[in-house]
């Protein structure tokens, strides 16, 4: 099997989620009994939250944001930036890989921090989506479980 390439598309499913999640947390802190100093400064952060993760996940205009991968048969990954920075990485064990979703842990060479790809159906065609689901469930799977 060869490399799969997988460009990824802003995903308008992603960005709806995002902001019902960052709503419901701004109606959740509302009745709490706080300061009305303190609800502002959470509210502001939730609105920084929602526009930081809007540009890096959904939208893909961050120029961090991961706009393709390509996963190789050595189990590795190279992550493609919108700034056009390569980044290698290796696949972690907490990838989740479902027919609506599917999140890709990375753990990039170089780096300490952890990385999430955060791929949902409209962010690709769908036979593409299809190879990666298979690439990540049976590939890399049996190629663990043979290490």
């Amino acid at each position: 099997m060869s490399n799969l390439l997988v460009r990824l598309q802003p995903s308008y499913y992603l960005a709806v989620l995002l902001c019902l999640a960052h709503a419901a947390a701004g109606l959740v802190l509302w009745p709490l009994v706080l300061p009305l100093g303190v609800k502002a400064a959470i509210a502001a952060l939730l609105i920084v939250s929602l526009i930081y993760y809007l540009r890096k996940d959904a939208l893909l205009t961050a120029h961090d944001a991961v706009v393709a991968l390509t996963l190789t048969d050595e189990m590795s990954c190279i992550l493609i930036a919108r700034s056009g920075q390569s980044v290698a990485c290796g696949l972690s064990d907490s990838t989740f890989v479902a027919p609506y979703l599917t999140v890709i842990s990375l753990h990039p060479v170089e780096r300490f921090f952890m990385r999430s790809v955060v791929i949902l159906p409209d962010s690709m065609d769908a036979e593409e989506f299809r190879q990666l689901r298979i690439w990540l469930r049976w590939k890399w799977k049996n190629d663990r479980e043979k290490r």
